[in-house]
């Protein structure tokens, strides 16, 4: 059976964060995020400021979904998200505050 979601976690002294989206949506997140379209892998800590950074310019810019889509076109194939631009920028948002928390906390983020 395929997957439908995608859950990126963070687990902590005693915490743990988690951010659930479809396949379609993850696929989107990671490839702002400039990281591999997998169902599942790791942001390891030492990789957090690259990914913080580009998450942080596809917030920044028009349209956040657009890029994303043509970033993933040539992995593998993945149920499309169907969610707005706004949609995609709040998730992203999400995940960067997570991947800032992880930094801070000198930590890394898996997903899967």
């Amino acid at each position: 059976t395929p997957q439908v979601s995608i859950t990126f976690k963070l687990e902590l002294d005693g915490h743990s964060e988690a951010l659930n989206v479809s396949n379609g949506n993850a696929a989107a997140l990671l490839a702002l995020a400039g990281l591999p379209s997998a169902p599942y892998g790791e942001i390891p800590h030492k990789r957090l400021e690259t990914a913080i950074t580009k998450l942080l310019r596809a917030l920044n810019s028009e349209p956040a979904r657009v890029r994303a889509a043509t970033s993933v076109a040539g992995g593998p194939r993945w149920s499309e998200g169907a969610c707005t631009d706004e949609y995609l920028k709040r998730r992203a948002g999400e995940m960067m505050a997570m991947l800032v928390l992880a930094r801070k906390n000198g930590s890394g983020v898996i997903w899967g």
